[in-house]
């Protein structure tokens, strides 16, 4: 009884810590196993990777930073896992200064772990500081032309992965991963004049407006912030960060419900103690 009314005035610094815990256990030893749901747009952007047609590379658009690095990380090492599966090479394309070293770290991590090579599986075409509309209706018509050279300086023409690369016909799927609203340009010069599947990897602010454009067709599949990148681990049946963050989202909201059921308790226990005296 005392217990209970005790809770009425608990220190919100045990309330943090206690969080705190919910949150790090889950991310650190992945003790949980909470998957969640795989959702429509999540499996229509696995069915797209897995459908690519054989010599054709992939494109995985990199707009963003350290800010936004919790969801579209996730979702950029995915994607990468799953063409890297497929034996699908893919081109990152990054257009943030902290998103190319951000990337290309996680994509050399995951090449490393499944035996991949730089310049035969995926190349980093490196930081583009222009504007996205002239880069993308460039490469759709002279691909080496636009890029001439990997981030290592390497001409395209001389790196085996890329010396078949002429124009938009050799790419078989763009993933753009952003906290930012530049899917439409993808869209506009590259989906709809040229036929080529989009898939799109917005934060969860901006899942919203991405359902727009996957209810009309215009990309093929989309994953929604951190949880979109969870649900796609689930169907790579790969424990990656996504689902660990999953895990730690899922613990830290049952003990918010915990807490908010044992605190009524107490309340209804101290107000039944307060009319009996």
């Amino acid at each position: 009884m005392r217990f209970l009314l005790n809770l009425q005035s608990i220190d919100r610094r045990i309330v943090y810590i206690l969080l705190v815990i919910a949150v790090w256990i889950p991310l650190r030893w992945n003790v949980i196993g909470i998957d969640p749901k795989v959702s429509k747009e999540v499996k229509s952007a696995y069915d797209t990777i897995e459908n690519v047609e054989d010599g054709k590379i992939a494109i995985i658009s990199v707009l963003w930073g350290a800010g936004t690095l919790a969801e579209n990380r996730p979702q950029t090492e995915a994607i990468a896992r799953h063409l890297f599966q497929k034996g699908v090479p893919f081109a990152i394309l990054p257009w943030d200064l902290q998103g190319t070293t951000l990337a290309e770290q996680a994509v050399e991590r995951i090449a490393e772990e499944m035996g991949k090579k730089e310049g035969v599986d995926w190349i980093s075409l490196g930081y583009r500081p222009a504007y996205i509309d002239q880069i993308i209706m460039s490469m759709a018509v002279d691909f080496q032309g636009t890029f001439s050279t990997d981030r290592n300086g390497i001409p395209l023409s001389k790196i085996p992965m890329t010396k078949n690369i002429k124009s938009v016909k050799d790419i078989g799927v763009v993933m753009e991963t952003t906290p930012s609203n530049t899917i439409p340009a993808w869209i506009q010069f590259l989906g709809q004049k040229y036929d080529v599947p989009i898939l799109y990897g917005p934060t969860a602010v901006m899942v919203p407006e991405g359902y727009n454009y996957l209810d009309t067709g215009q990309i093929k599949g989309m994953l929604p912030g951190m949880m979109g990148a969870a649900q796609y681990e689930v169907l790579l049946e790969h424990r990656g960060f996504g689902r660990r963050a999953a895990d730690a989202l899922s613990a830290a909201h049952l003990l918010i419900i915990l807490l908010i059921i044992v605190g009524n308790i107490g309340f209804f226990m101290a107000r039944t103690r307060r009319a009996d005296m």
